[in-house]
């Protein structure tokens, strides 16, 4: 599929040869769609930047640098940050896991620490954390207090063992929660420049994003590359929220 779109890019530029440009394009149209130029209010703009700040600048702090954010819209999507995996993997660890967890939550999270409020724009980051909840605990048996054996879907498990493993995904969703959070309100700075590149710009290619973390530190003074560890440390000492 890449390799069709990328060609018929380049046979509308009337090229000889598709370049990596044309390759980078067709990856995102598969990714994330067609491009639409749907009409938002400023106040919605605004929004939508701090939001995919908070994605961006998540991405980042977890060692996940990503390719691309950007406020212009495609598919059903208002705006997106695009990773593209630097080797094939076939195995993620649990504080992978939870890593992808926290980059889905850290949209909401930057709505949440800057508006006091959240809108609909998650709900697509929702539906992936209750995925990623669902396959920890019944495929990978993942949780804090689960045997280490997986749940079949067709198995029949009583009320208190269907609570529990409910309680177990709604622990590391609020784990997620809580670190994506931290981390945000921690480099307040940070998301404050992604937000208002995206308002100038509309798009961040990665030198842009690397530029905006080249050097940068916490609101504590902390060099980004001690986040993941600092990352691991909330979670262990941060009791559940109900």
């Amino acid at each position: 599929n890449i390799c069709n779109e990328a060609a018929i890019v380049a046979g509308r530029k009337d090229l000889q040869y598709i370049r990596h440009a044309e390759f980078d394009a067709a990856m995102e149209r598969v990714v994330a769609g067609l491009q639409q130029r749907r009409v938002v209010s400023e106040k919605e703009k605004r929004i939508l930047a701090y939001h995919e700040a908070g994605h961006a600048l998540m991405s980042y702090l977890v060692g996940n640098a990503p390719e691309k954010a950007t406020i212009i819209a495609r598919g059903t999507a208002l705006g997106y940050v695009l990773h593209l995996p630097e080797e094939e993997r076939y195995l993620e660890t649990r504080e992978e896991l939870l890593d992808w967890m926290v980059m889905a939550l850290s949209g909401r999270a930057a709505e949440q620490i800057v508006f006091g409020d959240v809108t609909t724009g998650a709900a697509n980051d929702l539906q992936r954390v209750a995925e990623i909840t669902h396959a920890m605990i019944h495929d990978y048996a993942m949780g804090s207090n689960q045997a280490p054996q997986a749940t079949p879907a067709d198995e029949m498990v009583s009320d208190l063992s269907r609570r529990i493993r409910d309680e177990e995904q709604r622990e590391l969703a609020f784990e997620a929660h809580r670190a994506a959070w931290g981390l945000i309100d921690g480099h307040r700075t940070l998301l404050e420049r992604f937000a208002q590149e995206l308002l100038t710009n509309e798009v961040l290619e990665r030198p842009e994003i690397d530029a905006i973390m080249e050097g940068a530190a916490g609101d504590d003074g902390r060099p980004v590359g001690e986040v993941r560890l600092a990352a691991s440390i909330r979670r262990a000492e941060t009791p559940p929220t109900a």
